[in-house]
């Protein structure tokens, strides 16, 4: 895909660099700023897709995130319901950034609890 027009190649390349979340939301509000055009379009897509994958990173990098996140994947009905409220908990305190808070509470609600998703196979490594 070749994006070009009106300084979209540069705010691509500064998407695809970034590092973390909190960069992330910066570049978000500069994407702000462009017409909504084929050109906007694609690079919020690019934009979606950065922000997931760090999302990922940030869940799968730190050992209390995959703890509830294998709560939620593989736990009992008690057990999930409690990581819910411990979700909610960790996001009204702060504690994690509100992305990866709404992350795990849409995987928690697209969960059924034997590490399927919506119908798809757990990952290996989760």
């Amino acid at each position: 895909m070749r994006i070009e027009k009106e300084g979209f190649k540069e705010l691509v390349e500064k998407i695809e660099n970034i590092e973390n979340l909190k960069e992330l939301k910066e570049i978000g509000k500069e994407l702000l700023q462009f017409e909504s055009n084929g050109y906007k379009r694609a690079v919020l897509e690019i934009y979606k897709e950065k922000k997931e994958t760090l999302i990922k990173d940030v869940i799968n990098n730190k050992e209390s995130l995959r703890i509830i996140k294998n709560m939620i994947l593989f736990g009992n009905e008690e057990t999930r319901k409690f990581a819910s409220r411990l979700i909610y908990a960790l996001g009204e305190e702060k504690v994690y950034d509100s992305t990866v808070v709404s992350y795990l509470l849409e995987l928690y609600k697209q969960s059924n609890g034997n590490g399927e998703v919506n119908g798809v196979e757990k990952e290996e490594n989760a």
